[in-house]
């Protein structure tokens, strides 16, 4: 007669038979997207119910990449814990009722455990995301940090041309895997509201105004038809603390929506605040700043990814600079700005969890020369080239960050004209391409956009 260990028993006696056929095989190959345990954990093989000062435990083969939601519910405390391959334990939970994710870093077995403390019973709800499913979540992400980083609000720009106070139907590039999006953006202060309604002088200065800028682009993704939509609202004052120096402070509201024929549909959402500023130093020369903090929620089908909502940042300058030479207007710009989520996936046992950031680093000089059609209307050209800098953590901006083999440069050129009425609309037509750096392909952008001043 076989001898069987207590520990084998025990495992035997709470473990569903069907399920742990699968754990016992965990020595086996694993398929890459979608393991047994997968599969099982979305039937309810590792749910658990456990009295006041109860335990029961549960066993599971999960592929590399697969991600766990465990919902813990009770009155009182529950620990969850985690081992792998019967090895290594660590604790995913210590407290009261809340919701962990638990990302498997290898294609292995892992045994889960679920105490209740002696006040009251407790219980959890596992789900699993296949890997191609955790992959998107993640890739929604990044790309939602990549349009925050690529570009802030006109508004905050002392410089900024007032026929730019509503601009409808513009079509713009972004980081949409290669695809064009359709973008609707408005804009809209306090100030040019009284003076659409009469209420003021228009041309009166302001030294404190409110504003409110609003962005929706869409896009697709791949040739499945699969689509997203990208939305940010941004709420500002503006303080005018000289005629070169404008501060203030502004809000965000932002997110991202992705639908998919394969992964259902995923969101993410976060909102940020904080103060920016907008300096003339004479001689064309302008810079713009700006700092923000908030968090990050990332939802995808109703069910919490994160532990928590995430910590997130945000940092920008950009430098620019405006010369007038032989007619032509020439304004070279640099920019860095970096997003940064802390931490991405939370409570991921046996891996190290780290920031995860979206950072550029551009050089665009411009060029670009009006031309008067008659007393009131004029057309402009207007051609950039330049490129940017790609990195994931702002420590590589150090003189050993980068190595000669490995920057993510990206390369980008754009051309465009625009024809308008002095003090009044104007329509831009713009044209670009940018390169995808080492792995990805090149994006190729149109632009059409209407600019309206409010009340005309």
């Amino acid at each position: 007669m076989q001898r069987v260990s207590h520990a084998e028993w025990v495992r035997k006696a709470l473990c569903p038979l069907a399920f742990c056929a699968a754990a016992m095989t965990s020595h086996q190959a694993v398929a890459a997207d979608a393991s047994t345990g997968c599969s099982a954990a979305n039937r309810g093989a590792l749910d658990m119910q456990v009295p006041a000062g109860g335990h029961a435990a549960r066993q599971a083969v999960l592929a590399q990449g697969e991600t766990l939601t465990l919902n813990v519910s009770t009155q009182g405390k529950a620990a969850v814990t985690v081992s792998i391959d019967g090895g290594d334990v660590r604790t995913l939970h210590s407290g009261r009722a809340s919701a962990v994710v638990f990302a498997a870093p290898s294609s292995t077995s892992y045994g889960f455990r679920l105490d209740a403390d002696e006040a009251a019973n407790a219980g959890i709800i596992i789900t699993c995301s296949s890997v191609a499913k955790a992959d998107a979540e993640r890739a929604l992400i990044d790309r939602r940090k990549t349009f925050l980083a690529a570009r802030d609000p006109d508004r905050i720009r002392i410089d900024r041309a007032p026929t730019q106070a509503k601009a409808i139907d513009s079509f713009t590039p972004s980081t949409t895997d290669g695809a064009l999006p359709r973008e609707v953006t408005t804009s809209v202060s306090l100030s040019e509201l009284a003076a659409a309604m009469n209420l003021g002088h228009q041309h009166d200065p302001s030294i404190l105004d409110f504003w409110f800028e609003g962005r929706y682009t869409t896009y697709d993704l791949d040739a499945r038809r699969d689509d997203g939509n990208f939305s940010v609202m941004y709420f500002g004052t503006k303080y005018m603390l000289g005629p070169d120096i404008m501060l203030g402070y502004l809000a965000q509201f932002d997110q991202a929506v992705e639908q998919s024929r394969i992964n259902g549909g995923m969101s993410a959402s976060g909102w940020m605040a904080g103060p920016y500023m907008s300096v003339r130093f004479g001689h064309g020369v302008v810079f713009d700043g700006r700092a923000a903090w908030g968090t990050a929620d990332n939802v995808p089908n109703g069910v919490m990814l994160d532990t928590a909502s995430a910590d997130r940042k945000l940092v920008r300058g950009t430098l620019r600079g405006t010369r007038q030479m032989g007619g032509w207007t020439v304004a070279p710009s640099v920019g860095l700005s970096y997003v940064e989520d802390t931490p991405a996936f939370q409570s991921a046992a046996f891996s190290d969890v780290s920031p995860s950031g979206t950072g550029r680093l551009d050089v665009l000089p411009e060029v670009k020369r009006r031309f008067s059609l008659d007393s009131d209307t004029y057309v402009e050209p207007r051609i950039a080239a330049g490129g940017f800098l790609s990195f994931d953590d702002i420590n590589r901006l150090g003189p050993r960050g980068f190595t000669m083999t490995d920057p993510d440069l990206h390369w980008k050129a754009e051309a465009g004209v625009a024809l308008g009425v002095k003090d009044s609309m104007n329509l831009q037509a713009t044209g670009g391409v940018e390169t995808g750096g080492a792995a990805a392909t090149d994006t190729w952008s149109g632009k059409l956009q209407l600019n309206m001043p409010l009340g005309n």
